[in-house]
């Protein structure tokens, strides 16, 4: 199994330590960057998208253990490394207790290292083939349902710390059912796989997140999208898809806005779902179908 390249932070207080092991790890084929503490750290990480964190744990301002703890609670995709050589003041198991995958004292050879980060990147892709597996629709690659409320709390936690909007689209294709009976099941989940990329290319790359919620029914969470683009981005799936020519079908689109009301942030985005799919009906049985339709809430 080839591991590849990936973005490695080096993090320690002594220059010449980090641009050795920057050399290194860019020797190995990894993009390196560095940083002289744990503030500069969460600094770089903020601004690159970093899977790994090779961190001295002695270092002012901001030690390795707290950088550590802070990766936990805030980059939990980001794996770290912990490298001291201060052995009688921490152990293995405290730096693990803090959140690191592993943990190197120096002095240490750079076959340790190497070896070391490349168990790491094996544990990151089992991890990232099983969240994988947990996560995706086979038929369309997109997100699943189950990931879907995982997704939905997280952006209404944000949605409600940062004040931003947050936006729901539910889709259903209209007259599914009678095109799987006029061309068959197999033109049917072609039908599926093509309006998965209609999505993909009409949404926000690393901002908006799709899901197939099951059967022919599609959303779209859409977090810091401004009121007055909604319908653009509604009217620009709805374009896209129509062009594709999958007669009889059409599409059509349920909208609801994040509110919070209850305190309890589940009831609340299970009454954002509730509300896109009322939406959702109101296109499809009073107005007959391709169209869309802002809940009565989202436009107050």
């Amino acid at each position: 199994m080839k591991m590849g390249s990936h973005r490695i932070l080096v993090v320690d207080d002594e220059k010449q330590v980090c641009e050795i092991l920057a050399e290194a790890l860019g020797y190995m084929g990894h993009e390196v960057g560095m940083a002289k503490d744990g503030i500069d750290a969460v600094e770089k990480l903020k601004n690159g998208a970093y899977e790994i964190v090779i961190t001295d744990i002695d270092m002012p301002r901001m030690d390795g253990i707290e950088l550590i703890k802070y990766l936990v609670e805030n980059r939990s995709t980001v794996d770290a490394i912990a490298i001291t050589g201060h052995t009688m003041r921490y152990k293995y198991i405290d730096v693990v207790n803090a959140g690191a995958t592993d943990f190197i004292t120096k002095p240490f050879s750079l076959d340790e290292l190497e070896a070391k980060l490349n168990r790491l990147l094996r544990e990151r892709y089992f991890r990232q083939e099983l969240e994988r597996l947990v996560t995706e629709d086979a038929l369309t690659g997109l997100y699943n349902r189950r990931f879907f409320q995982r997704t939905a709390r997280k952006e209404a936690i944000r949605a409600t710390r940062y004040q931003h909007p947050l936006f729901l689209f539910f889709f259903d294709i209209d007259h599914f059912k009678d095109y799987n009976d006029l061309y068959g099941h197999q033109a049917g989940d072609g039908l599926l796989i093509e309006f998965a990329r209609v999505l993909r290319a009409s949404i926000r790359e690393d901002v908006d997140t799709a899901f197939r919620f099951g059967g022919d029914e599609f959303t779209v969470l859409l977090p810091h999208l401004p009121g007055d683009q909604v319908a653009l981005v509604a009217e620009r799936i709805r374009e896209r898809y129509n062009a594709v020519g999958f007669t009889p079908t059409t599409l059509s689109i349920g909208i609801a806005q994040f509110r919070k009301k209850r305190g309890d942030v589940d009831e609340d985005v299970e009454d954002m779902v509730l509300r896109a799919d009322r939406a959702l009906y109101y296109v499809k049985h009073t107005l007959g179908g391709d169209g869309a339709y802002f809940d009565k809430e989202s436009l107050s």
